[in-house]
């Protein structure tokens, strides 16, 4: 009789342990699902933007992370490199980089945290506007779609190759279109292809046989820049500035090429991308710091997040693409603080 009833508490303890774990695998999937869905873009529905539905969301969300949290622990993620060309390259050129998938459920994550949702927020987009960037499963449109009222705000786009064009007006334009004692995000950086091959600034569009450059804008100024046959005088005009004022810039910041560098190998290309990022942020620091100076400013909108990064994209037949993050920090009328660490230190573990 003990040990018929020693073997029922075992036969017990074994199915209790087993029924855990499958809770839990139960509750990550539901978390994961309701957390972070792709919404078809103009076609949210009403309960969106009302608040019931938020706290709604919150009451079913947050006991979820609360359990997976503390039966599942947060684990490092990586692409996998193993026979893939592409992992290689991403690796070597771009460290940290993940799927966007990946981050940006940490972002939304970290973001409602700081009560960004579609009733109080904006977001705009200083990427460049190459539709890559904009795809269904793109960076861009997943925050959009976790965080904005897709029905009545789109995406804020600010101009080519990433840098935001619009200017002091148009930023203001965009500070306009923000609810009142609202958050705006911002977006921004560079993007630059990597084949399945393994080769930097290239990619294979949908329907297209050839390879073509990715970003484009970038890679032609780098042409026009180690080519040494354009000259000034001949750059200026009224139909291309944008691209003219990337060739001017950017020459500045690679200043005489080395040889080796002039091969358009794939260390000038991640060399070109990065420097396209410093002049992004340079620009878009100048035209916030003239923004939030203004009189008023900080009633209108209680926080600003910057979100800087190299989108890396890849081919439509390999797979999503990824996101090195290089900056997250928060703006507010106290002053500025990075969440870099709350959003991505796990992951780099």
């Amino acid at each position: 009789v003990t040990m018929s009833k020693i073997s029922n508490r075992r036969r017990s303890r074994m199915f209790n342990r087993h029924k855990i774990i499958w809770l839990v695998i139960a509750a990550l999937c539901l978390h994961v699902s309701l957390s972070y869905v792709v919404i078809p873009r103009h076609k949210s529905s009403k309960l969106e933007s009302q608040p019931e539905s938020i706290a709604r969301e919150a009451r079913v969300i947050a006991p979820i992370s609360i359990l997976t949290s503390l039966f599942l622990p947060q684990v490092s993620v990586a692409v996998e490199t193993k026979g893939t060309a592409f992992g290689v390259a991403l690796n070597k050129y771009f460290p940290g980089a993940l799927p966007t998938s990946v981050i940006g459920r940490r972002i939304v994550e970290v973001l409602r945290n700081r009560n960004y949702n579609p009733r109080n927020s904006v977001i705009a987009s200083s990427l460049c506007v190459d539709e890559i960037n904009d795809s269904h499963t793109s960076l861009i449109l997943q925050l959009e779609n976790a965080l904005v009222d897709t029905k009545n705000i789109g995406i804020f786009h600010l101009g080519e190759g990433g840098l935001p064009f619009v200017g002091v007006t148009g930023f203001g334009a965009f500070v306009q279109h923000c609810p009142d004692h609202g958050k705006l995000l911002v977006v921004f950086g560079p993007h630059v292809g990597i084949s399945e091959s393994g080769t930097l600034g290239k990619i294979k569009r949908i329907g297209m046989e050839a390879e073509t450059a990715s970003c484009g804008a970038a890679m032609a100024a780098y042409r026009a820049i180690t080519s040494r046959t354009t000259k000034k005088s001949n750059l200026k005009s009224d139909l291309d500035f944008q691209q003219e004022y990337i060739i001017e810039n950017l020459e500045k910041k690679l200043k005489k090429l080395a040889d080796e560098e002039q091969t358009g190998d794939d260390n000038s290309i991640a060399l070109v991308t990065g420097k396209m990022y410093d002049l992004i942020l340079e620009m878009l620091k100048d035209e916030i710091d003239a923004i939030t100076s203004k009189s008023g400013f900080w009633e209108k909108v209680t926080e600003i997040t910057l979100l800087g990064g190299i989108i890396i994209n890849r081919s439509a037949s390999g797979g999503e693409d990824c996101f090195q993050a290089l900056s997250m920090k928060t703006l507010t009328a106290t002053g500025e603080s990075s969440i870099y660490d709350e959003a991505f230190g796990a992951l780099s573990k």
